[in-house]
């Protein structure tokens, strides 16, 4: 009986992998990188489904053929061993599958690399992995942000990786291959994306207890709704807050500063040792674990390693009054990016 109910867990997980409401998928590529090694799975499960069917039909015509029945033993008698012809042959397929496989692997794989090598024209984004969040610094635009990846659509994107502490591992899987993020090291990654939309992202190397949570999204946007998500970045502050907004702001400057940047309090937010949060009213997720509202926030600054495991940020329970907390979850609220603004 437990046996049963195992399986049937199983095969419930299982099937409800597919469930998700945002894209996780290789099969719908969105960039040119994406397509081009979605070629390449086309052609190795090609290859690999003739393979299958040829063993498949002759393993059922053998075991048919010759199955235990009357006269079977004279039959298997009479047969002669080897053949070398056929073992010719045999040997031959397998090599010249791996050669069909092989040739445009090694030429797709020069040409991708060869086009992460060239930087004329792309946008290039450093990006440094933690344990467990991701951070997007754009050099040239002097922006950093974190959890959310935006990029426009229709323009190369290079990917330079690092890790702050252990190996990472880079993954989108709709805009482009792995590409790992290790310490003291920079590897880099390239793609075009050539449809606007929200694609997830993950970390795809165990890196810890929170590698489960160590989740980001990349926004493919056009160009002006890019350009205008980079202005509002910049902004030096924050306008027009409530009193109750400017007291959260207060306690943010004296209790959370330390840690987290925001673009208009702190310009030096490259390094910060937590997530940046110039657009945390734009994310969509809380630590990309919980979906972004007042009531998960406040869950989230009473016990956040119950929320995510092995995060660093500290509880602040006992630290803030019921009050505190409205007031600094009001000015968070109020950090949203829109139209040139913050």
């Amino acid at each position: 009986m437990k046996k049963a109910i195992n399986s049937i867990a199983t095969l419930f997980l299982l099937f409800m992998t597919g469930c998700s409401p945002e894209k996780w998928d290789v099969l719908d590529p969105k960039s040119s990188t994406a397509e081009t090694q979605l070629s390449l799975i086309h052609l190795s499960i090609a290859l690999m489904s003739i393979v299958l069917i040829t063993v498949t039909v002759l393993f059922t015509f053998f075991l048919v053929k010759y199955r235990k029945r009357p006269g079977w033993q004279t039959e298997t008698k009479n047969q002669k061993p080897g053949d070398k012809k056929l073992e010719i042959t045999w040997t031959l397929i397998p090599i010249l599958i791996l050669v069909i496989l092989a040739v445009p692997t090694v030429l797709d794989t020069y040409k991708l690399d060869q086009e992460t090598k060239a930087s004329d024209g792309a946008l290039v984004v450093k990006v440094t992995a933690h344990q467990f969040w991701w951070e997007f610094e754009y050099p040239e635009e002097g922006v950093t942000a974190s959890e959310t990846l935006h990029v426009p659509v229709d323009k190369k994107v290079i990917i330079e990786l690092t890790s702050a502490d252990t190996i990472h591992s880079f993954w989108v899987p709709q805009l482009g291959g792995k590409q790992d993020a290790n310490p003291g090291r920079k590897n880099r990654l390239s793609f075009t994306p050539n449809e606007t939309g929200v694609y997830r992202g993950s970390c795809a190397e165990l890196c810890g207890r929170g590698h489960a949570y160590m989740r980001f999204h990349v926004k493919v946007e056009t160009e002006s709704e890019f350009d205008s998500w980079i202005e509002g970045m910049k902004q030096p502050e924050q306008a027009n807050l409530t009193d109750s907004e400017e007291k959260g702001q207060e306690i943010f400057k004296n209790q959370c500063l330390s840690c987290h940047g925001t673009q208009g309090l702190d310009p030096k937010v490259s390094g910060s040792p937590a997530p940046h949060l110039g657009d945390f009213a734009s994310q969509k997720r809380i630590a990309n674990v919980l979906p972004n509202n007042r009531e998960n926030l406040k869950k989230w600054l009473n016990e956040p390693q119950k929320v995510k495991p092995g995060a660093k940020m500290p509880s602040f329970k006992k630290d803030f009054t019921d009050e505190e907390k409205d007031e600094l979850i009001d000015y968070l609220m109020s950090l949203k990016v829109k139209e040139g603004e913050k």
